[in-house]
C-alpha cells in the first residue's frame, strides 16, 4: 500500500510542477505581449484557433464531396 501511495504522491508533485510552469509561462507571454503593445494579444490566438477549427470542420463535412465543390464552398464561406 505504501508503494502505491509513494507513486501517487510523485505523480501529484509532477502534475503540480507542470501546472505551475504553464501558469508562469502564460503570465510571461502576456506580459511580453503587453509590453510590445500588441492589442488583444490573448484574443488573437483564440480567433486563429477558431478559424482553424471551423476550416477543419468544414473539410471533414465535405470529405466525400468532389474537391472542386468543396473548394468553391470554402471560398464562399471566406468571402462572408
Amino acid at each position: 500500500m505504501a508503494q502505491y501511495l509513494c507513486i501517487a504522491v510523485r505523480a501529484l508533485g509532477v502534475g503540480a510542477i507542470i501546472v505551475i510552469i504553464a501558469a508562469v509561462s502564460r503570465q510571461i507571454y502576456l506580459q511580453v505581449a503587453a509590453e510590445a503593445d500588441l492589442a488583444g494579444a490573448d484574443e488573437e490566438p483564440a480567433a486563429m484557433m477558431l478559424i482553424r477549427c471551423e476550416t477543419m470542420h468544414h473539410r471533414l463535412q465535405n470529405r466525400h464531396r468532389p474537391a472542386d465543390t468543396a473548394d468553391a464552398d470554402e471560398r464562399a464561406t471566406r468571402s462572408l
